[in-house]
């Protein structure tokens, strides 16, 4: 029995008959559940639009050469998001009963948790080789990193609270949804978003930090470039952090999972794109050492003689001072 299709009389009555709920109560955790399903099948057609578009950059940059750290988190970040999306299209999107989910929920809630792990590690790896692999900034972003990990496997891997069995009785099968309207699981996935905001944040402050400091004395460009694209990404999830969040917490007390999907997705796509972008720069094409070659000579040829500064930060970037690979 489907509660869009029994009339008012009908749906009172299973109302009564498992008090505490109300019509406004059903129709809410509803909409909820079909707002969440539009976007986890959303994340599912954006990933597979980036895997096609990337695939050209992906086989030129990623998959020639011997294995690396580097290559082994794209993999992870790439992949792992989109091969157990199958799994929570069939559990979330799918209808199932009450008995079905108790067994499945927690696993699948589980599977998403290492979304969060690698592209955050991505954005970790990232500022220790830009600073120079220093062990103090590794021990820095190391213990970031551990509490992260705590927060999510303690969110995403313990105590997952599902809604009563009433509900799937009343909308006739849903999907296994966690019972985000609980206030401590609301809780818990809110101190997540803030977790993985203050990883992206430090992360990002260690790269000016250190640019500063060493007053710019590496390769300009890069870390010029470095910078702005850590300020890209960080805005990037950070509007998405708080937008998710705004979201969540609004009234009505059924709290809606729609902009959870972004976080464990867009995050990873975010990192696969850092990593082929900064790959670019340490690994230019033939054409783009022509043109920047192109540029120095036209500089050259235009530029004063003071201002000679300006060819330097052009210069090609240097692959001894940053371990990429």
């Amino acid at each position: 029995m489907d509660a869009s299709t029994i009339d008012s009389s009908d749906l009172a009555g299973l109302l009564a008959q498992y008090a505490g709920y109300t019509i406004e109560d059903l129709y809410s955790a509803k909409r909820s559940i079909d707002e969440a399903r539009y976007a986890i099948a959303a994340m599912l057609a954006l990933q597979i639009y980036e895997l096609i578009a990337g695939m050209q950059k992906e086989i030129r940059l990623i998959h020639r050469g011997t294995l690396s750290s580097i290559q082994v988190l794209y993999f992870l970040c790439r992949y792992y998001p989109l091969v157990i999306w199958v799994l929570v299209i069939w559990a979330y999107v799918a209808d199932h009963d009450a008995d079905t989910c108790s067994r499945v929920a927690h696993t699948v809630h589980a599977l998403l948790a290492p979304c969060q792990f690698f592209s955050q590690a991505v954005m970790m790896m990232r500022a220790f080789a830009f600073a120079g692999r220093s062990k103090r900034i590794l021990a820095l972003l190391g213990s970031c990193y551990i509490c992260l990990l705590g927060v999510d496997i303690w969110v995403f891997c313990t105590q997952i609270v599902i809604p009563p069995t009433e509900l799937y009785v009343l909308l006739g099968g849903t999907g296994c949804f966690p019972n985000y309207g609980d206030g401590f699981m609301a809780l818990r996935i809110g101190y997540s978003m803030l977790a993985a905001i203050m990883m992206d944040l430090i992360s990002l402050v260690v790269v000016v930090v250190h640019c500063l400091r060493s007053g710019w004395n590496r390769d300009v460009s890069l870390a010029r470039y470095f910078v702005s694209q850590g300020l890209t990404a960080f805005a990037l999830v950070l509007l998405i952090n708080v937008g998710t969040a705004i979201l969540f917490f609004r009234p009505p007390r059924y709290h809606t999972g729609v902009g959870i999907p972004l976080i464990l997705i867009v995050s990873n796509v975010v990192a696969c794109r850092v990593i082929l972008q900064l790959r670019a720069q340490v690994l230019p094409t033939a054409s783009e050492l022509s043109r920047r070659r192109s540029c120095l000579v036209r500089n050259a040829f235009f530029l004063p003689e003071s201002d000679s500064w300006i060819i330097e930060s052009q210069a090609l970037p240097s692959t001894q001072n940053y371990n990429l690979s």
